[in-house]
């Protein structure tokens, strides 16, 4: 992914044109995977954290899938703070919980 300067990297449309977009975001994986070795890592990406994803049945039935937990804070913290309990959702657990509901026109 590195381009004929030293320390560039380019992908995506500027490397292929006009692409997919899915095309484009696996080229800048693959230009970061690039970029952290040229920096001198191992080439590994942070991914975030592990989300586990209910499993969903289809089968023409409707399924009714338990929510997520909210992430709440911890015991110890909340003994001598005002602080905020009820976390809310990681980015990811959000998302996959607004995927709960996308069958509703099936009731």
């Amino acid at each position: 992914m590195m381009t004929t300067i030293k320390g560039v990297f380019a992908g995506g449309d500027i490397v292929r044109g006009p692409d997919t977009v899915i095309q484009a975001i696996a080229d800048g994986k693959a230009a970061a995977i690039a970029i952290d070795k040229y920096l001198g890592g191992r080439g590994i990406l942070n991914k975030g954290y592990e989300i586990k994803i209910n499993p969903v049945y289809d089968d023409d039935e409707v399924v009714e899938l338990g929510r997520y937990p909210l992430d709440m804070l911890e015991l110890k913290r909340r003994r001598d703070s005002f602080d905020e309990v009820v976390l809310g959702y990681h980015k990811l657990t959000a998302m996959a919980e607004s995927m709960r509901c996308l069958h509703c026109e099936r009731r």
